[in-house]
C-alpha cells in the first residue's frame, strides 16, 4: 500500500542509494551524475558536485548482528539445496520453490518461526516453512527439503501462492498484490 511502512522504508533506502551513487560517480561521469542528480527529490544541493559526503548513519546492535549472521548462515546452507533442486529439474528458478526447513542449535532456537519471512526474502523463494527445530545432539545440524511451490504463479510478483485467483476483480494476483493494486487504484 502507498503509505505502508514497508514501502516508505524501501523508498528511503532507494533514495539514499541513488544519492550516494551519484556522488560516487560524479568524479568520473561528471555530466551524467549531474543530470541524474536533477531528478532526485529532496536533494541537499542544486549540483552533485556541491554536495558533501555524509558519514554513514547506519548502525546495527550486537543482537541484530548475531541474528542476521544466523540468517545468512542458514541461507548459505539452503542455497546449496536450491541449486541441487535446480539441477534435478525439480524447480526452474528460486521463485518456483517451497523450502521446508528443520534446524538445530544448542539452545534449540537457531532459526525462529518469526524469521520465516526474512528467510523467504533472502532466499527469493515463494514459500518457506520452518517445520521444526531438532533438539537432539545426534541430529544433523539442519535439513532442508526443496519442492515445487504450491498454488499458482501471481502475474505481478511472480511468487507462487495458494490464494491466486480468489479475488474476482484480480483473478491472476495473490492477496498481497491485490492489496497493492487496490491501494494504487484508489490513490
Amino acid at each position: 500500500p502507498a503509505n505502508s511502512a514497508r514501502r516508505r522504508s524501501t523508498q528511503t533506502a532507494l533514495h539514499r542509494m541513488v544519492t550516494r551513487l551519484c556522488q560516487m560517480l560524479a568524479p568520473m561521469l561528471a555530466f551524467t551524475a549531474d543530470e541524474a542528480w536533477e531528478f532526485i527529490p529532496g536533494k541537499p544541493t542544486p549540483s552533485v558536485h556541491l554536495s558533501e559526503w555524509e558519514a554513514a548513519r547506519f548502525t546495527r546492535s550486537e543482537a541484530e548482528e548475531t541474528e542476521w549472521g544466523k540468517l545468512f548462515e542458514t541461507r548459505k546452507h539452503i542455497l546449496g539445496e536450491l541449486e541441487k533442486a535446480r539441477q534435478d529439474k525439480t524447480i526452474g528458478k528460486s521463485l518456483d520453490a517451497k523450502v521446508s526447513w528443520i534446524g538445530f542449535s544448542e539452545n534449540g532456537a537457531e532459526v525462529e518461526r518469526a524469521q520465516e519471512n526474512e528467510l523467504k526474502e533472502l532466499l527469493n523463494v515463494s514459500q518457506f516453512i520452518i517445520e521444526g527445530v531438532a533438539r537432539q545432539q545426534d541430529s544433523p545440524v539442519w535439513t532442508a527439503a526443496v519442492k515445487k511451490a504450491d498454488g499458482q504463479k501471481c502475474e505481478r510478483c511472480w511468487h507462487w501462492e495458494t490464494d491466486v485467483g480468489t479475488n474476482t476483480e484480480h483473478p491472476t494476483l495473490c492477496s498481497r498484490c491485490v492489496e497493492a493494486a487496490t491501494a494504487l487504484s484508489h490513490a
